[in-house]
């Protein structure tokens, strides 16, 4: 069990839970679904994230980077005072934020692993608004970084918990696929329910694509949206009762995903996180699924069939980002092969993940990956998500 340490202080997990802990993780991972769906259990679930993690704190923060929405923030172990205090006087002078800015999704840095730790002992920071609370050492996740919006986790620990180490910063990484899950899931159902006339029923309210699907993919129900593409019968139709994609590597996706699922939440994974469906830039929609998996819980909170096993969100690209992206592949002269990883790794937020989609290797994605760095000039993904907002804003409503 370990992790290997990255530049800067951020952490790679490559640990997975003993023995002792996969239950505790299954339960961490279970709260942190039915909150995609039911907001009001967001607090058990960081509850449930702070005794994974032994930490004091737990903030799940979201906005989106052009304030088309306000931003939500979600947090324990802070209360409102503190956190107040926080966003009123310390979020600009906090000498950790600056690195937020560096970081992919899925990558993160903790304070102690820092080499000027120690200066923050002296800091304005940690005398006014870390030592009040008994508050030591810090995390910080990215669980979500697109044109659109940057999510990140941040756990603290108490004097009495002592420093986060290799151990405890990987366990917390362990939850990045899990909760880039219910944030893109659970921000898709917060937007309709902002729609919802009080008596419309939450799955054919959506505009986009719901399916209730079976323990096999069959289709158990659809919304009215789901219907319509079904009925256009590309690139999403039904075979022998069961969904099919029309592009085999994201079908390969899916029934990957779907088989993982069939092992509960824990084994679904990075799997299904994000599945792109897009054809040539520019033409037609461009679609993402999402898979959740489905308990009695899910069921009761979106009104679903008990025979249905998941939840298949298919919702549409922003026209804006796929604009954006195509002028990003005229630009910088990318290759056809390289547009494709290139929208796929935005879209669903990494090169192990763009891998699996494709259906290819991960080292053969990331000499695409190399090959698109050296051709716009950007050394990290975080700096290529950057340029891509720069072409994306004079779209921006």
């Amino acid at each position: 069990m370990g992790a290997r340490a990255t530049v800067f202080g951020k952490w790679e997990a490559t640990l997975t839970p003993d023995v002792a802990s996969v239950g505790e993780f299954s339960q961490v991972v279970g709260k942190i679904y039915d909150a995609a769906v039911e907001p009001k259990d967001w607090s058990a679930a960081l509850e449930a994230v702070c005794g994974f993690a032994n930490a004091k704190t737990a903030v799940l923060m979201s906005y989106d980077v052009f304030d088309k929405t306000p931003p939500w923030q979600l947090e324990v172990g802070h209360g409102e005072y503190w956190t107040k205090v926080y966003h009123d006087k310390y979020l600009l002078t906090n000498p950790f934020m600056d690195d937020v800015g560096y970081l992919d999704s899925g990558e993160q840095i903790y304070a102690s692993s820092r080499p000027q730790y120690s200066t923050l002992l002296e800091t304005d920071f940690y005398h006014g608004w870390l030592k009040p609370q008994g508050l030591i050492d810090a995390t910080l996740l990215v669980v979500e970084r697109s044109m659109n919006n940057m999510t990140t986790l941040s756990n603290i620990r108490s004097d009495s918990q002592g420093l986060f180490d290799e151990e405890a910063v990987a366990r917390i990484r362990l939850l990045y696929p899990h909760l880039r899950r219910a944030v893109l899931i659970g921000r898709a159902f917060e937007d309709q329910r902002r729609r919802l006339a009080e008596d419309a029923a939450v799955l054919d309210a959506f505009a986009a694509g719901m399916f209730l699907l079976g323990q096999r993919g069959e289709i158990v129900r659809a919304n009215t949206a789901g219907e319509a593409m079904l009925a256009a019968k590309s690139p999403l139709r039904t075979r022998n009762g069961r969904l099919d994609l029309a592009i085999p590597a994201a079908n390969r996706a899916l029934q990957a995903a779907l088989a993982a699922a069939r092992e509960g939440d824990v084994g679904l994974g990075g799997r299904g996180t994000s599945i792109p469906l897009h054809g040539e830039f520019g033409s037609g929609d461009e679609l993402v699924l999402h898979l959740l998996p489905l308990n009695a819980v899910r069921q009761q909170s979106i009104d679903a069939d008990r025979n249905a096993a998941f939840v298949l969100f298919v919702r549409r690209v922003d026209r804006d980002d796929v604009a954006a992206i195509a002028t990003f592949v005229q630009r910088f002269h990318l290759t056809p092969k390289e547009a494709e990883v290139l929208q796929t790794v935005v879209e669903v937020g990494g090169v192990p993940q763009a891998a699996d989609v494709l259906g290819l290797s991960p080292a053969t994605v990331r000499t695409h990956v190399t090959s698109i760095f050296n051709k716009s000039g950007v050394r990290r993904q975080a700096d290529l998500i950057r340029l891509l907002m720069e072409m994306k804003s004079p779209f921006a409503r």
